[in-house]
């Protein structure tokens, strides 16, 4: 069976929902997809440098010995950028972290956040925003370089889908 996930596909759909929510108000929603968008595109970068995956295509649980963990969200990705860029110098990577110098603004950034009350979430919206773009500039970078690949499949017999290969 084919793996089911496909992350740069899947940040780039939480981005435009993020950007359609913002657009209409829904300001605490449209920042939990900024975190889901920034979080897919990394995982996608480190899945087409082949960091190992499991069946399904996610990240694995247990990495072998010198490989950063990185079934996270976002925030805890940010607390090891660190880890995650030695492991994507090694494999010509470093260069697509770099596209993502705000990607520290995360370190606010909860999944939790979604049971709290809109007056108790902190408006960090516009860093979050920022941070993002960059992740879907670095994703566009990876696919003009050959690491991320798209294509048009045919989904049914009137609809085309667009798929990531990684």
């Amino acid at each position: 069976m084919p793996a089911t996930v496909d992350f740069p596909l899947s940040a780039k759909r939480h981005w435009h929902d993020a950007v359609l929510l913002e657009s209409n108000a829904r300001i605490e929603n449209a920042g939990q997809l900024y975190g889901f968008a920034a979080e897919c595109g990394i995982k996608a970068i480190l899945v087409g440098l082949n960091y190992p995956t499991d069946a399904d295509g996610s990240p694995v649980r247990k990495p072998p010995v010198g490989t950063p963990q990185v079934r996270k969200h976002v925030h805890q990705l940010v607390a090891v950028i660190g880890d995650i860029q030695n492991y994507v110098q090694g494999r010509n990577g470093a260069k697509y972290i770099a596209l993502i110098p705000n990607i520290g603004s995360f370190s606010n950034w909860d999944i939790e956040h979604r049971y709290w009350t809109d007056t108790a979430i902190h408006n960090s919206l516009p860093a979050w925003k920022v941070a993002t773009k960059e992740v879907m500039g670095m994703l566009d970078a990876a696919t003009l370089d050959g690491v991320l690949q798209l294509i048009v499949e045919q989904c049914s017999s009137t609809k085309f889908c667009l798929k990531f290969l990684s």
